[in-house]
């Protein structure tokens, strides 16, 4: 049978049911036919379904529900699948208040004809097909957008990290120097302990735990520059490692409720499993300060069938991150204000681990009001070439800094 629209499928509610098997038996060779007696039918029908849908046709008197409430209630499971309204002539002001309300696409009188009905099918439903193709293209350019924009970052981290390892690190050096000698040249010019002993103890500390964040942080940065580069890589289960991961950072401690959704079959990965994992946690571990004493997770795993990837994010009903900061949280050098002492190299490898293998690494607030982070990962990494032009601007970047004289010219 070569059915006109093979990808996706129609699903038609009514609680008659010699009106299910003549629709079902008209339009078999149109498209994928899903029929329902029922509005709870229906309703779990479309939730199993509806990635496979892409027109809803529902009668509107039917027991328990009408078919406007059932459209509503589909619209909130996922809004892309058309809405039609089957209804007597008596009824069609409801209909058509619905129509402006924006929860239909359109609206059918009853009883239908076949011919007129599979006009109207067809119309919706190449309508539908070319909605989902737009979206296609629109995610495809994002995602190439979204990747040059971190191959900016990516590069303009590598040339930071040369530059600030060639010429901090030097001056740290003879920091580190006077800083441990000092106890020794202080007791020696005083002939014995300061009077004030807690106050150069406290500074003394204070000094060393600057001196010791600074060098992690340029340890952070060079190691960046080398997790932009993926190393050969290995099939791995996405879910498999979040598991782990999840249980590294909270099992056994029964204050936190851990859920985790995912579709059904996620594809096989290729990648570094240990970058993934070391991601993971590392987002996590970052959820789980934002609730100190209790909470809930939430960690969907989706498809990504128009990229050919994989949708990790991850929800945590925490203490909430202010919006400036979710729009900075992956710069190396942004300060948040819940807490000033975090430079953020931890999320810097997070950004560095997603783009390593293609994928793109957010944050922001759900619709539901939690904190999110979101990473998009493809299910083959980059290629060697685009390494290689990863490497190449790092070495060159390296040699310009190293040479002055190639800055000044």
């Amino acid at each position: 049978m070569n059915m006109q629209f093979p990808e996706f499928g129609i699903l038609y509610i009514d609680d008659e049911v010699k009106s299910l098997k003549y629709f079902e038996a008209i339009f078999a060779d149109l498209a994928p036919v899903y029929v329902a007696q029922s509005p709870a039918e229906g309703f779990k029908l479309f939730c199993e379904h509806h990635e496979q849908i892409g027109l809803v046709l529902s009668d509107k008197k039917m027991p328990d529900e009408s078919g406007i409430e059932l459209l509503g209630r589909i619209r909130e499971v996922d809004p892309r699948p058309l809405r039609v309204l089957v209804t007597a002539f008596s009824d069609l002001s409801l209909a058509v208040d619905a129509f402006n309300d924006g929860l239909l696409y359109s609206y059918f009188s009853k009883p239908w004809d076949p011919s007129d009905l599979e006009h109207h099918m067809v119309k919706a439903l190449r309508h539908f097909c070319l909605e989902r193709e737009r979206e296609k293209i629109l995610a495809e350019k994002t995602e190439v957008i979204d990747q040059l924009l971190m191959a900016d970052k990516v590069a303009s981290i590598g040339i930071l990290s040369t530059g600030l390892n060639h010429h901090v690190r030097n001056a740290l050096t003879v920091f580190r120097t006077f800083y441990d000698m000092l106890p020794l040249q202080l007791e020696e010019e005083l002939g014995g302990r300061p009077r004030d002993e807690s106050f150069w103890t406290d500074f003394y500390e204070e000094v060393g735990g600057q001196i010791n964040r600074i060098t992690s942080m340029l340890s952070s940065l060079s190691d960046g520059s080398d997790l932009a580069l993926i190393p050969d890589s290995e099939d791995f289960c996405l879910k498999g490692v979040v598991e782990s991961a999840s249980e590294m950072i909270f099992g056994g401690i029964d204050r936190y409720s851990i859920l985790i959704k995912e579709d059904e079959d996620l594809p096989i990965m290729k990648g570094d499993p240990r970058r993934i994992s070391q991601m993971v946690r590392i987002l996590l571990q970052e959820a789980k300060m934002a609730m100190p004493e209790s909470g809930d997770i939430e960690i969907e795993l989706r498809r990504r069938e128009e990229l050919a990837g994989i949708k990790l994010t991850i929800l945590d009903s925490g203490e909430l991150i202010p919006e400036e900061d979710l729009k900075h949280l992956f710069e190396p050098f942004y300060v948040r204000a819940q807490r000033p002492e975090d430079l953020g190299s931890n999320f810097l490898a997070c950004y560095l681990t997603a783009f390593s293998h293609g994928g793109t690494i957010r944050a922001y607030r759900s619709e539901d009001g939690r904190n999110a982070i979101e990473v998009c990962l493809p299910l083959f990494p980059p290629g060697k070439e685009r390494v290689e032009m990863i490497r190449q601007v790092r070495d060159f970047s390296s040699r310009q800094l190293r040479d002055p004289s190639n800055l000044a010219q």
